[in-house]
């Protein structure tokens, strides 16, 4: 999986000069491959754990929230990954808390099978709610929805943003038959990486892609075809 898409195709790259001679540096340059992330995890000894079993996967429903601003948008519209169904995401839930966990009300997001599959790597004998050091998932019917950016901005002014809310914004909803993601979950080593493509429910195809380091896109493509 590359994490390099063509510049000339990325809704949104930001082009760094360098040297006297203009010379344009690929923005991407020092993001590793996720193959390399994965000999890394290899040779460090990470232990290796499959999702969705034996691990029912993350405790979350949606990616588009505060945590390392990951509102993943080209300044129209915003994208909005799910990992499990959106008809089941309760009502009260708040997408901006990312996190569900399980707890004396229920089992929280793990009412709901997860939509991706994969692996991820993490210390031996970590303790229990540690977060990966690399996670990589795929999937062939994963929800992600397109809703104007304006808009989302305005729902979540008072912190709140509920699947009702979403649903309100008159979404572009489509099913991903291509999802792969490589994440780096940890605060001050944070990458997500998601790329793919599928149909809208008008018929129309769409592609995304993001790679983000940190705190910023670095790289975003939002198209939709015909």
């Amino acid at each position: 999986m590359s994490v390099r898409p063509l510049l000339r195709t990325l809704g949104l790259a930001f082009l760094l000069g360098a040297c006297s001679d203009t010379q344009i540096v690929d923005p991407l340059s020092d993001v590793p491959e996720t193959a390399t992330l994965i000999r890394t995890a290899e040779t460090a000894g990470l232990v290796r754990v499959t999702v969705p079993q034996p691990d029912p996967g993350i405790p979350a429903y949606a990616r588009a929230f505060p945590g390392e601003k990951q509102f993943f948008h080209n300044g129209e519209w915003l994208a909005i990954p799910f990992y499990r169904a959106p008809s089941a995401i309760p009502a009260d839930c708040n997408l901006m808390t990312f996190f569900h966990f399980p707890g004396p009300g229920g089992p929280g997001a793990f009412a709901t099978p997860i939509l991706i599959k994969g692996f991820y790597f993490i210390e031996p004998n970590a303790p229990l709610g540690t977060f990966p050091v690399l996670a990589v998932s795929t999937g062939d019917a994963v929800p992600i929805w397109f809703v104007r950016w304006s808009v989302y901005q305005a729902a979540m002014a008072d912190g709140v943003v509920t699947i009702g809310d979403v649903n309100a914004m008159q979404p572009l909803r489509g099913i991903a038959t291509t999802f792969n993601e490589t994440l780096k979950p940890r605060t001050g080593d944070h990458l997500t990486v998601i790329t793919a493509s599928g149909k809208l429910a008008d018929g129309r195809t769409f592609d995304f892609h993001v790679t983000h380091v940190g705190d910023a896109s670095r790289a975003l493509r939002i198209n939709f075809g015909r």
